[in-house]
């Protein structure tokens, strides 16, 4: 599992993608409801601060799972780096909350996803870390992942200082990138978001973004079902 401990195990796969957006929780949370509101228009949306005991019961916070999130979870931690959460049950993150992050508000966010195993996607792993610099979003992507029987790998922009380079020459291209070499590069990045103790529960309240009404579009699978995936897959 690749350092995946307790809690964060406990609800794989929901958390094979924990973006990060650097900045005060409560920064963070300002920008994120602005781009919410903006995405689901005249959806009602309400937004809260509140203390929850621990990380679990943050996770506990939306009944279902859909396939377009309808809780947002903005959790402070013990770093410069503030972590994104939804209820998607896709766990894929949410890149285009990312990008709008750093394009409309200045945010330096990475969003990435990990997970040497196939849960809700074939295995592999990939982040794309933007900052902007002036009016310019400078992006950073790598992509190492599964794509029926073949492994597909693309780097593309300016390296970080905190990559390991070299590793991107494996003979296999699954070795380029996986769950331990991500975590690492978040790990030099000042981010452990697979350890429990990396949050700042319950000493500093998390914020909470919902849609208080779920269009008939929207598909909903129950907490268990999604659940399931992780233990099908060895979690703890």
């Amino acid at each position: 599992m690749s350092g995946r401990t307790g809690v964060i195990g406990k609800w794989w796969p929901t958390t094979q993608s924990l973006d990060l957006v650097e900045g005060s929780a409560e920064h963070v949370a300002a920008a994120v409801e602005i781009e919410v509101r903006r995405f689901v228009n005249d959806t009602p949306v309400s937004g809260s601060w509140t203390t929850v005991p621990d990380l679990d019961a943050a996770f506990l916070i939306p009944a279902v799972f859909t396939n377009v999130p309808t809780h947002y979870l903005v959790l402070p931690t013990h770093s410069r780096w503030t972590v994104l959460w939804n209820n998607s049950f896709l766990c894929d993150g949410y890149d285009s909350l990312c990008w709008c992050l750093t394009e409309n508000h200045g945010l330096t966010t990475m969003h990435w996803f990990a997970h040497d195993e196939w849960t809700t996607m074939q295995s592999g792993a990939g982040f794309t870390h933007r900052r902007r610099e002036g009016a310019q979003v400078m992006e950073r992507s790598v992509y190492c992942a599964q794509e029926d029987k073949r492994w597909q790998f693309h780097a593309a922009g300016t390296p970080l200082a905190e990559e390991s380079l070299e590793q991107y020459s494996a003979p296999r291209k699954r070795d380029r990138l996986n769950e331990a070499s991500m975590i690492g590069l978040l790990h030099r990045l000042d981010a452990d978001p697979w350890i429990d103790g990396f949050y700042a529960v319950p000493e500093r309240k998390i914020f909470v973004l919902q849609r208080l009404e779920i269009p008939t579009t929207i598909a909903v699978h129950t907490r268990e079902d999604v659940l399931r995936r992780g233990r099908a897959n060895g979690s703890s």
